[in-house]
């Protein structure tokens, strides 16, 4: 008999923990339940795939590189959005004149069909890691371009899912995937989280249980490890070395949609200020009612905000009437996104505090325009000089900050990329040197440079000599040619 009861017993157990599964369970089954035939057919109208080849340098070395990623047609005149990240040119230091620079060589799109056309390279966004590129001979019928939903509500627990391009030896070249929603984060930015993606997968489009595009997969960037400057790296907040991976939502894509990122066109707003963040301690001592904020610590000459009458000294506390939530050094970033989104020609309305240690702080509004920020090193423009194997850019902002030089009496051109072996690495150029001089001709700039070059090239001289800058002192290099 105990035998018995003791098998009964195991059996309601078992049946319990069944129908315990199947209550818990049987709803998350169903959520996962998407017409996967329905979403590939409405997906292969807009989805393609992009074959890039791209040339990398830095300093005296260069590589080809062959990327492949998934695309989405996004517009009517053939704009593609891919996964930029390859073609971030990331500077080791934002201030460094040493960049990485990357090149796309040769650019193919083709259709899930297999149809393949040529497309140009646009840019890349620097928050979002979203690349651009333009398909320049299509017919109409060939694309439809997505369609993102852009009142879409989040919620956690919904399921969601996308494709992912698989490698080139696959067939079929698609894959299909299901996240979900794992928290609805509202700062620092509104961002979705999700949980079952991962970053093989970015910029893939996301749809919703009734099959309607919502996003693309992105990151989302802890604000204190991001820069605004162009050329920066961009790294993703990490938990655990695990980047936190979620939408991108339909209205922000829509603004990158309708103003892509254009290479070397500066397409970010510029205040033109130093400063530090206004700590909870500083704001005690100095007895504000405020505790936090942005603290200028200095203007830059012809700036907005010296335009604006900003001084230093002053403490920014509201931007168009939003609180500057800032009372730590590593949240700056976030004032300087925000800055850099809102673009330039943006007229911005600035809450002062002004302070004086003779006197009460004092309260007012300021008005600025902003204006494009200074050119990055990758922004640059910049000339190859073929016959002795070596590439100069102009001289921007970041180089005079970086190297303490003052823009209105010190000119040159810098020296970027140099051929491993070829006749300015023989000759002694090195990276980072700033030509001043081309024999007794002056090289203010890359277009004085490349004339210079370009005459010298007509003439072939059996030498060349650079006055050269090089770790605050001066000398002449002597490069033998071959022309």
């Amino acid at each position: 008999m105990n035998r018995i009861y003791l098998s009964r017993s195991c059996y309601r157990w078992c049946l319990a923990v069944i129908m315990f599964a199947m209550t818990v369970f049987t709803p998350v089954t169903n959520s996962q339940d998407f017409d996967f035939e329905t979403l590939r057919q409405k997906a292969q109208k807009f989805m393609v795939i992009v074959d890039m080849k791209l040339e990398i340098s830095f300093g005296i070395h260069t590589t080809d590189q062959q990327e492949r990623y998934l695309g989405t047609v996004v517009s009517d005149d053939g704009l593609v959005l891919f996964d930029g990240t390859t073609l971030n040119e990331n500077s080791f230091n934002s201030f460094s004149p040493f960049s990485i620079k990357v090149t796309p060589i040769k650019i193919e799109i083709s259709s899930l069909e297999g149809k393949k056309f040529d497309a140009e390279y646009i840019g890349v966004d620097r928050f979002t890691q979203i690349g651009f590129v333009r398909i320049l001979k299509y017919e109409k019928n060939d694309f439809q371009p997505v369609s993102f939903r852009s009142d879409k509500n989040f919620s956690v627990g919904e399921w969601l899912t996308l494709f992912m391009l698989m490698p080139e030896y696959i067939n079929p070249p698609l894959a299909a995937d299901v996240g979900m929603v794992s928290s609805v984060v509202t700062s620092p930015e509104f961002f979705p989280l999700t949980v079952g993606f991962n970053s093989l997968q970015m910029t893939s489009v996301i749809f919703d249980e009734n099959l309607q595009p919502v996003g693309v997969l992105g990151r989302l960037l802890d604000p204190s490890q991001t820069s605004s400057e162009s050329g920066s790296i961009m790294e993703s907040l990490r938990q655990n070395n695990i980047p936190l991976l979620g939408v991108i939502i339909g209205d922000r894509l829509a603004k990158l949609i309708a103003d892509p990122p254009v290479k070397g066109q500066p397409d970010r707003g510029w205040l033109g200020i130093a400063h530090q963040a206004l700590t909870p301690d500083m704001a005690r001592f100095w007895n504000l009612d405020i505790s936090s904020g942005i603290i200028v610590n200095d203007i830059i000459t012809n700036s907005p905000a010296q335009k604006a009458g900003l001084k230093v000294g002053d403490i920014i506390y509201e931007v168009n009437g939003q609180p500057v939530e800032i009372d730590k050094d590593e949240e700056l970033s976030i004032f300087q996104r925000l800055i850099a989104e809102l673009g330039p020609g943006t007229s911005v309305e600035l809450s002062v505090m002004r302070r004086r240690d003779d006197a009460p702080a004092r309260t007012l509004q300021l008005y600025a325009t902003l204006e494009k920020a200074p050119l990055a090193a990758a922004e640059a423009p910049s000339y190859e000089v073929e016959d002795l194997e070596f590439e100069v850019r102009n001289l921007v902002f970041a180089d005079y900050l970086f190297l303490n030089l003052d823009p209105e009496l010190f000119t040159g051109v810098i020296v970027t990329d140099i051929k491993q072996g070829g006749l300015a690495d023989i000759g002694g150029l090195r990276p980072g040197d700033i030509i001043q001089k081309v024999g007794n001709d002056p090289a203010q700039s890359i277009d004085e440079f490349s004339a210079i070059m370009e005459t010298l090239a007509i003439q072939k001289p059996r030498e060349v000599i650079f006055f050269v800058w090089r770790d605050n002192k001066t000398l002449f290099i002597n490069i033998k040619t071959d022309w």
